[in-house]
């Protein structure tokens, strides 16, 4: 009966949170997460800058594009208006290699850019009592909602706990 109910709770959790169908950027050494949304499969691309082995870019350590899934998968560099209402990033240096980060439309979600044990960039980001390292975030637009009048339903955090184990957070805005 256990099993059933694991099984159950997780194809149910997997119902509620998927994307399915949605494309996976392939991975670069410095990759930290992207982003995707509901209205198309267009996705948003955070890899770190390095200015040399092992040490973070001080003045610019995010390069944030888009892979244009829905029209062959080019990859591009964000709009003005994605960088300066949407998917941009405000970024001040706390120490050497840790920077806070957030989106420039959801300035209370802080994030943190590190590196980890390994000297691999991370984000982390607190949720729900909760530090997540962040491997991807999907929006879900309000019905009705586009262009600079966008709102956000729902944000899920996907990454991994402080144990290495899959984990997913709903932020309901």
């Amino acid at each position: 009966m256990r099993y059933f109910f694991f099984i159950y709770s997780f194809f149910l959790s997997g119902q509620i949170f998927a994307q399915h169908g949605y494309p996976v950027p392939q991975k670069t050494a410095n990759h930290l997460f992207y982003i995707q949304h509901s209205e198309n499969k267009n996705t948003f691309v955070y890899d770190a800058i390095f200015a040399n082995q092992g040490v973070l870019n001080d003045s610019d350590p995010v390069d944030i594009y888009r892979i244009l899934y829905a029209e062959e998968g080019q990859k591009k560099p964000l709009t003005l208006t994605q960088q300066k209402f949407a998917y941009g990033l405000k970024i001040s240096k706390i120490d050497k290699n840790i920077f806070q980060l957030h989106l420039v439309s959801y300035p209370a979600q802080k994030l943190t850019l590190k590196l980890n044990s390994n000297k691999n960039p991370i984000v982390q980001t607190k949720l729900n009592n909760k530090t997540i390292t962040l491997n991807r975030v999907f929006l879900k637009q309000k019905d009705g909602t586009s262009g600079l009048s966008t709102k956000i339903e729902y944000m899920i955090f996907y990454g991994k706990d402080s144990n290495g184990k899959s984990v997913q957070e709903k932020l309901v805005l």
